[in-house]
């Protein structure tokens, strides 16, 4: 996969789950609509990147912004940020 096609790949599933997350604020559960759709990313991102870097993916995707808005940041070995967007997680799973 090109870096490209990754960060359209996350701007779209990230545009998913806003839009998923918007209509449940307004009390419209669309989770059994869409869940088929995180199913097929998931498995396709394992295949691509392998479970350990998909969890990368799932943890910049669904955990790095809390649901206050805080932004967690995570660390390398070495102290040095990672994953603190799309590059720099493209970076992080496909050293």
């Amino acid at each position: 996969m090109k870096y490209e096609d990754f960060e359209k790949m996350i701007n779209t599933i990230d545009k998913i789950r806003e839009r998923r997350h918007s209509l449940w604020i307004l009390g419209i559960d669309i989770s059994g609509i869409e869940d088929d759709y995180f199913k097929v990313f998931d498995i396709l991102l394992e295949k691509a990147f392998g479970n350990y870097n998909k969890d990368w993916i799932d943890w910049f995707i669904y955990e790095r912004v809390t649901p206050s808005g805080e932004i967690l940041k995570a660390h390398d070995e070495n102290g040095k940020e990672i994953c603190h967007d799309i590059k720099s997680l493209w970076e992080t799973i496909t050293e």
